[in-house]
């Protein structure tokens, strides 16, 4: 058995010290460390482990996690997202080589945004922000693909980056308010008299309630209370009075002359609701199997909470389901989680992020493009025989020739010289121990270490 500390230990003696002090003293040991940032972030890197093997307890740590402070200040816009792409005159008053001009910009903007997005998740200082934000990108589905404005996805994923870990109540509020929700489910065409319902049953079955939980006749009236919220010709939100239905709507047995947001408090008063919501931030931070009296009780602590997503997250990170050791390297990682977090762990900040983003694309996870109104299923369906291939082979790219220059090894460094790199590499970068022989060469066991089946999970 391979011993926590020094498998992660860099740095001085000093800092060996103190970590094993703040480690024996507390109880915070490396494979909670390790098996909490593989669930919440991006991988294991250096910085991050230090930070959790610093402190006073894992309760500590989480809640770091959890409430750590943002950024004062705005950055800047990406220059993809500055402004709505429009062309030059009506399209169908283009000629064919204009048309071809047009949507080549707009391609390469879509490609800007993904780029902009990789990189965020790369450099970020807070990794579990930006997996929050990819987790309700993928709750709240919207495509590229059909909104086609990426200054409108960057918006909706500044409301993901606000919300991420605010308030869900006001964010099931602002999401029928955002343009490219509005676009990507057609609520445009949503007109009294004529209701298209693809908002409305979304809403119900995938961003609130869940399926089973509502009939068709609540969908057809909350269709209707969400007339006229629609977008102007600079493509903002604009609510419009004119075809918008005032007549009386009833749902879950309530009745008045409803707007969307009153519909919308009804749901939220709907104990299904909550329910829904921590089995799928079960399913994406703990397993598969969400066990129904702890969701019962999670569910409890996020309504007690008036739906504070913190709160629910302290109580699910830290409950026996997610602590339990049994359920280390259970989870199938994500296309994302394993470029991204493979890179963080070598702290591989230069690898080229459109190549990062193919990667992610031709493993089933392309960037601002789910794959429909149900986004990416995640699970099992990550791996196949041609994306096992594909997982493989970019995991070999980096440990191939000049690539290993780029590698950084301060994750499995110790300045006690006692146990192997190649021991606390296969310690920190596996969710459970195995044993790997070690080869000749440092890279040459690196890279199977990444290609041993276990690399896959989390």
């Amino acid at each position: 058995m391979f011993k926590p500390l020094r498998s992660f230990a860099s740095g001085s003696k000093h800092l060996l010290l103190l970590l094993f002090f703040s480690m024996s003293l507390f109880g915070v040991d490396f494979d909670s460390c390790k098996h909490l940032l593989n669930r919440t972030s991006f991988g294991v890197d250096l910085q991050h482990l230090t930070s959790c093997l610093e402190k006073n307890s894992y309760e500590d740590t989480v809640k770091e996690l959890i409430y750590k402070p943002g950024k004062i200040g705005k950055e800047e816009k990406p220059l993809c997202a500055q402004k709505l792409l429009k062309p030059p005159r009506k399209m169908r008053d283009l000629n064919s080589a204009e048309r071809k001009v047009f949507r080549q910009k707009r391609r390469e903007n879509m490609m800007a945004l993904k780029i902009w997005w990789f990189e965020k998740m790369l450099k970020t200082d807070d990794p579990f922000l930006e997996r929050m934000i990819l987790f309700w990108h993928n709750h709240f589905t919207s495509s590229l693909k059909k909104v086609k404005q990426s200054a409108l996805m960057y918006r909706q994923n500044q409301l993901f980056r606000k919300y991420a870990l605010g308030n869900f109540s006001e964010l099931l509020h602002a999401i029928i308010e955002d343009p490219a929700m509005l676009i990507y489910l057609d609520n445009r065409a949503n007109k009294k008299g004529h209701p298209n319902e693809n908002l409305a049953r979304e809403f119900l079955e995938l961003f609130s309630l869940g399926e089973g939980n509502y009939s068709e006749k609540d969908i057809k009236e909350l269709a209707r209370a969400l007339t006229g919220y629609s977008v102007d010709k600079e493509l903002k939100f604009r609510f419009k009075k004119r075809v918008h239905d005032k007549n009386e709507k009833e749902i879950f047995g309530q009745s008045a002359n409803f707007d969307a947001h009153e519909m919308i408090d009804i749901v939220l008063q709907q104990k299904a609701t909550s329910l829904f919501i921590v089995e799928k931030l079960w399913s994406a931070f703990i397993g598969y199997d969400p066990d129904p009296k702890e969701v019962q009780r999670l569910a409890q602590i996020f309504r007690e909470n008036s739906y504070e997503l913190k709160p629910l997250m302290q109580a699910l990170l830290t409950s026996v389901y997610f602590t339990d050791p049994s359920v280390r390297g259970t989870m199938i990682k994500s296309p994302i989680e394993l470029i991204v977090g493979t890179l963080r762990s070598f702290n591989y900040y230069g690898f080229d992020p459109k190549t990062g983003v193919q990667y992610a694309r031709r493993l089933g996870q392309d960037l601002f493009d789910p794959p429909n109104v149900k986004g990416w299923r995640g699970g099992k369906t990550w791996i196949n025989t041609n994306t096992l291939l594909i997982r493989r082979g970019f995991l070999n790219r980096l440990t191939r020739g000049n690539a290993m220059k780029d590698l950084k090894y301060g994750l499995f460094e110790s300045s006690t010289g006692i146990e192997s790199r190649e021991e606390r590499a296969a310690e920190t970068l596996l969710p459970v121990k195995v044993f790997i022989t070690p080869a000749p060469k440092f890279n040459q066991t690196l890279r199977t270490i990444l290609q041993h089946p276990l690399y896959q999970l989390k």
